[in-house]
């Protein structure tokens, strides 16, 4: 690295970031105005590095996930006492509040919007977006991924035992689920009564319900790890791009608003521009100042819910974890819902860059502990030099694609 790269990604550099995003601004809830100071320090911070084709994404959203779980998990609860008090028509009912209220946990655990989002997303947040050209001509597309918000404390994603969410939560998904199909079957065959056996269906789902309501009592973290690290790399990346900008490969940082709150700028950003699937590269960064670092290879909360990077980036992420063995990165499983989801629903190519603790999960996860005195800088400067070489590895790919112009203008509502 030249003199002027290794400046923008030094230690010291990073930390200055995480400094203002982690103490001077604090947590950053979805939709509030410490997550627009977020916005408007990565603003500031651009164009005093020379930046100022920089794009501004309003759009509408909830500022809590709350708002999707607890509606569907009510509704599913209710589901068996309005069968048991309703007759054949309350099965009828009861049926589909269960079978509806699983499914629309079930497309939260893979970062989909439900069929109610416009009810619930009555806020405004935003997405930055800055575009930097190579030296010559464009044959592909990297983003650079990093939210601005940050999450409550929540004791259930994940829970004091995280080896137990998986099968927990996928048991309360397939309950319901059974639950739900039991009664239409009731409905159909004109049997009467519920059977105590189906009023277990329901158990799982009341007491999460119960967890998801005392979650949101909870206080707002401040969310060094998660993710004021991602917000720090991608800073510090576009000062080194300054000095050495890649010669076939644009980067676009892409800095979203409300990921906590279901991943709604990242859904906004791909249904509002919708860039071409053939020619981008996605790099998601996800809690990348603690512990050890790896590149996810599998990602989910449940069982039903698994998704996976493209099989190329996941290649381009081990040859050059490969070529860099001081950087310490491997390929890993790991128990996390983040944006690289949307991108898998959409047919993009794309891979999360992730830390983990000793134990193999995300580290100081949705906790008050995720704050900057835990933060290993060291951690977070080997994250910042992977990135960069992973960047530099889909610079030299061969072939050449050329991506069509993005759409939009530059303070685009939806």
């Amino acid at each position: 690295m030249t003199e002027k790269i290794q400046e923008g990604l030094q230690t010291e550099n990073l930390m200055t970031h995480m400094r203002v995003l982690c103490k001077e601004i604090g947590p950053r809830p979805p939709t509030s105005a410490q997550e627009r100071q977020a916005a408007e320090y990565v603003e500031k911070t651009l164009k005093t590095l020379g930046y100022q084709n920089i794009r501004e994404q309003h759009f509408k959203s909830q500022n809590s996930f709350g708002w999707v779980v607890i509606p569907a998990s009510l509704a599913a609860v209710l589901g068996m006492p309005i069968a048991a008090l309703g007759g054949r028509l309350g099965k009828a009912i009861g049926s589909l509040l269960l079978l509806g209220g699983a499914h629309t946990l079930k497309e939260l655990g893979r970062a989909r919007p439900p069929f109610f989002q416009r009810l619930i997303a009555r806020r405004t947040s935003q997405n930055l977006i800055v575009e930097i050209p190579p030296t010559g001509k464009i044959e592909r597309q990297v983003f650079l991924i990093g939210h601005l918000d940050t999450q409550r404390q929540r004791f259930i994603t994940p829970p004091p035992r995280p080896e137990l969410m998986k099968p927990i939560s996928t048991a309360a998904l397939l309950l319901a689920t059974l639950g739900g199909i039991s009664l239409l079957t009731d409905v159909l065959f004109k049997r009467k009564g519920v059977a105590r056996w189906q009023w277990l269906t329901g158990l799982p789902l009341s007491a999460g319900l119960l967890s998801f309501l005392f979650d949101e009592t909870q206080p707002h973290i401040e969310g060094a790890n998660d993710n004021a690290t991602a917000v720090a790399i991608l800073l510090s990346i576009a000062e080194a791009l300054k000095a050495a900008p890649l010669k076939h490969t644009q980067v676009t940082l892409l800095f979203t608003g409300c990921e906590e709150a279901v991943c709604v700028g990242m859904e906004s950003y791909l249904q509002h521009f919708a860039p071409p699937q053939d020619s981008t590269y996605w790099i998601d960064l996800e809690m990348v100042g603690t512990g050890n670092l790896c590149y996810v290879t599998q990602h989910g909360l449940t069982y039903v819910t698994e998704y996976y990077p493209d099989p190329e980036m996941v290649k381009l992420a081990a040859q050059t974890a490969l070529k860099h063995p001081e950087l310490g990165v491997t390929g890993k499983d790991m128990l996390i819902l983040e944006e690289v989801s949307n991108l898998c629903n959409h047919g993009y190519k794309a891979i999360c860059i992730a830390g983990y603790d000793k134990g193999g999960w995300l580290p100081n996860w949705h906790r008050l502990s995720d704050n900057l005195e835990n933060i290993e800088p060291d951690t977070l400067s080997r994250a910042a030099r992977y990135t960069w070489a992973l960047l530099q590895e889909l610079d030299n790919l061969g072939g050449q694609l050329t991506p069509q112009p993005l759409g939009g203008t530059p303070d685009s509502r939806s």
